[in-house]
């Protein structure tokens, strides 16, 4: 069972007031619909009719819905809060596809991208050397990174041309009224002030917004958009024709795949206090129900989804991480399908409300990302996986004129700082793994220091394996101690050698000697006992070593006895 944090109010298992429950879910749901711009852009940039335009939104919030009620379920799904948005990385395959075959087209694009998530969440307990935590760490710092773009764009009005056109300060007036009061709510207030904060930013900052003359003013057609009707979805078959589009489509199901893990280990990593490693065989859930819904998306002529980040930021600033409000906020966005009014006048709410919360979501991916990937101890090989993989993604950002020089397929891929960023750090991380051996020795002479030979030898072996630092930190006086012993009773007359071992899940010191096997007592000694003889000494403190050590196993290798010393990673 996790251990909740201090800054969470609700945790992932926990039940709420059914008044909070609610409210909490409108603001997630609220947000979640804010993002069906993405959507909107792609069919103006492709040019589609009203109707197909109607058909890619409502298919897009029908099925985004779903998969946030599946993912949100223990059983079913991840059990986590995770929020389905439009998934801005099909952004480029749709605009592509939609403008070179229409919605047939994309739709068979999307269906690839599709089978691509899906045929990676079967391999993700095989993929765990892949992606450990240093790793996620750099998936999750560049989520956060690739908000920033959008956000401050929103913050500054650049998101239109804007023509060398002097800098509108009513715009980021609102972001920073709504961003402050946000943070200001999120770390020094209690109760349902905390739970509603980023709401009451956002109102405030569209009451603000409309009082200074920035407010969006609604379409034209707004006012014919009906309160209440039934969503309208279409079959607008399925065309493969464009194989240029292929290797594009696959490449989008592989960044949307690597963005959801981001998120899920994100959501991992709230949610308990004593988060360790990602677990996998979650993340794989979370990704196979998105994929069904991007596949009923595609063949209904509907924009493709993913768990939103931002939505982690509302997470935090609530401190609220329980799936059932993921499952009201899925049903609520099911429900908004009947309202097209409802879902009109959300797509007004003005940019610069969206931008800070949008950056508060920022800050918190980048800060948590830099968490992940300092957990672990870093040896040279890991620093440059990490610092190059960051440098990497940075220059896509910063640097628009690079991804603009490739050729015309490799661009929706590099145009990603995640995807650039994540592809290399697996890379690096592939290549520098070459030359370690997850196991390794080191004998220890009766006139050597037991302290300083466990100190630099595990504390090399941790650096070069990326163990936990606190394992490592736990494990050096516990094999000190051991060596100490063995050697200072005469138990091990010829020296000791220590081997230790790495896999993930456990970090294993055996020390081997040539002497007689010592007992381990199952009941605490005598203190008398450490007036005996060697044997006696060393039974009472091989007893003290068991309860120090998640493990203490006695073995043989040939003529030698083995004491192992068994640490949790």
């Amino acid at each position: 069972m996790p251990r909740k944090p201090s800054n969470i109010l609700y945790s992932v298992n926990e039940k709420l007031p059914l008044g909070t429950l609610v409210i909490l879910a409108i603001q997630h749901a609220s947000l979640a619909l804010l993002f069906l711009v993405y959507p909107l852009v792609a069919a103006a940039e492709a040019g589609l009719s009203f109707e197909d335009t109607q058909m890619l939104i409502t298919s897009c919030i029908i099925f985004m819905a779903l998969a946030t009620l599946i993912e949100c379920l223990p059983r079913a799904g991840a059990g986590l809060l995770l929020i389905q948005i439009p998934n801005m990385a099909h952004l480029p395959l749709a605009v592509q596809s939609m403008a070179a075959g229409g919605p047939a087209l994309y739709a068979g694009m999307s269906l690839i991208a599709a089978v691509s998530q899906l045929t990676l969440s079967r391999f993700m307990g095989a993929l765990r050397a892949v992606f450990p935590p240093e790793i996620c760490g750099v998936a999750v710092t560049m989520l956060g990174v690739a908000l920033a773009e959008p956000a401050l764009r929103r913050v500054f009005n650049l998101a239109a041309e804007s023509g060398g056109a002097a800098l509108d300060l009513r715009y980021p007036l609102v972001s920073l009224v709504s961003l402050v009061i946000i943070i200001l709510l999120a770390i020094f207030s209690r109760g349902l002030l905390r739970l509603f904060a980023v709401a009451i930013g956002a109102g405030v900052g569209w009451g603000l917004a409309a009082y200074v003359g920035v407010a969006p003013a609604p379409a034209e057609t707004f006012s014919t958009l009906p309160y209440v009707d039934l969503p309208k979805l279409g079959l607008p078959g399925i065309s493969f024709f464009s194989w240029a589009l292929v290797p594009a489509a696959i490449l989008t199901g592989i960044i949307s795949a690597v963005d959801m893990l981001g998120t899920v280990v994100s959501m991992q990593r709230m949610d308990d206090a004593d988060w360790r490693r990602a677990d996998l065989a979650q993340a794989g859930r979370a990704i196979r129900a998105n994929t069904v819904a991007d596949m009923g998306a595609a063949v209904t002529g509907g924009f493709a989804s993913a768990s939103s980040s931002a939505a982690i930021g509302v997470a935090f600033a609530t401190g609220t991480t329980a799936w059932r409000v993921g499952v009201v906020a899925g049903a609520m966005m099911l429900l908004a399908t009947f309202s097209p009014r409802l879902i009109g006048a959300l797509t007004i709410i003005p940019a610069p409300v969206i931008g800070a919360i949008l950056i508060y979501a920022a800050a918190f991916l980048i800060v948590a990302g830099m968490e992940l990937i300092l957990s672990r101890r870093l040896s040279d090989r890991r620093i440059f996986t990490v610092g190059l993989a960051v440098l990497t993604g940075l220059a896509v950002a910063i640097l628009p004129e690079l991804v603009h020089a490739t050729p015309d397929w490799m661009q929706p891929i590099l145009e990603s700082p995640l995807s650039v960023s994540t592809g290399v750090a697996i890379a690096l991380n592939l290549f520098f793994r070459i030359g370690i051996r997850q196991e390794a020795s080191r004998p220890v002479a009766p006139g050597d220091n037991p302290f300083l030979a466990t100190t630099e030898f595990l504390e090399r072996q941790g650096d070069l394996w990326g163990a936990r630092r606190d394992v490592i930190a736990a494990a050096i006086p516990v094999v000190a101690e051991a060596v100490e012993m063995l050697l200072d009773t005469g138990v091990a007359e010829k020296g000791v050698e220590m081997r230790a071992r790495f896999d993930e899940t456990n970090f294993d010191v055996s020390l081997l000697y040539e002497g007689e096997a010592i007992a381990i007592p199952t009941h605490r000694p005598a203190p008398e006992d450490l007036l005996g003889d060697a044997q006696a000494v060393a039974r009472f403190v091989g007893y003290m070593l068991s309860k120090r050590a998640d493990r203490l196993v006695l073995g043989k290798e040939g003529e030698r006895q083995i004491l192992t010393l068994r640490f949790e990673h």
